[in-house]
């Protein structure tokens, strides 16, 4: 079950992030922008639930999945969606990858060793 959440997950993530520009309307009672905040909790959830699923590749689970915010701001320069690359939307991912992939390994007591 956890591996399709994972899936599913990752997929959100696509599609959120594939959105396009001109449907996306922030909260006007915020003061400052939530986007970054978003892509932290995006990657949280992703560094925790792959680490769930594959303990033992940590290491994996950050590599693949900062490759894959990387990968998702290219597309969003790429397409023609109306958004744009930006590079501390990848440092957001990487960070949220990290404290998911603590999170899942305080709250498992799993730790590789292996990768």
């Amino acid at each position: 079950m956890t591996r399709f959440l994972a899936v599913a997950w990752t997929l959100g993530i696509l599609l959120a992030c594939l959105i396009p520009g001109s449907q996306i309307t922030p909260p006007s009672f915020l003061p400052f922008s939530i986007d970054k905040w978003v892509h932290l909790v995006m990657f949280v959830g992703f560094g925790a639930l792959w680490t769930t699923v594959r303990p033992d590749r940590a290491w994996t689970v950050f590599w693949v999945g900062a490759a894959y915010g990387i990968a998702i701001e290219i597309l969003q320069g790429l397409l023609p969606i109306g958004r744009s690359p930006d590079i501390l939307d990848a440092l957001a991912d990487g960070v949220g990858l990290g404290l998911g992939i603590g999170l899942a390994v305080l709250l498992t007591g799993k730790v590789s060793s292996n990768d």
